[in-house]
């Protein structure tokens, strides 16, 4: 399956003094949802909370998928993610730099 063919749907609610994005990729049927990623997104910013992909599809370019509809969809805030230190040179293809310790990566909104 390629995510070329794929397509991330987004779901916006007010969570608080948030609002909450969540993105979903089903599969090639429509039923089963193989690519999961929420943001929580408050005046010039965003926070990446999680970017999740079935462990069968892997290596597919779902989650890069995911993390591009997330920037497009942010690319006027600073989008920011806590992560771990495998994932630093997945992000920073992205355009994320490390910003501190615990490993929190920002990608500014200058950042286009």
């Amino acid at each position: 399956m390629s995510a070329a063919s794929l397509e991330v749907k987004c779901e916006i609610e007010q969570a608080g003094e948030y609002q909450k994005y969540e993105y979903l990729v089903y599969d090639i049927y429509g039923i089963g949802v193989i690519g999961y990623g929420v943001v929580y997104q408050k005046g010039n910013s965003a926070e990446i909370k999680i970017i999740n992909v079935d462990r069968l599809h892997r290596g597919e370019g779902i989650g890069s998928l995911l993390l591009q509809k997330i920037i497009s969809d942010h690319l006027e805030r600073d989008i920011y993610v806590k992560t771990f230190e495998s994932l630093i040179p997945w992000y920073e293809k992205f355009g994320f730099k490390l910003y501190s310790e615990p490993l929190l990566l920002v990608r500014p909104s200058s950042a286009v």
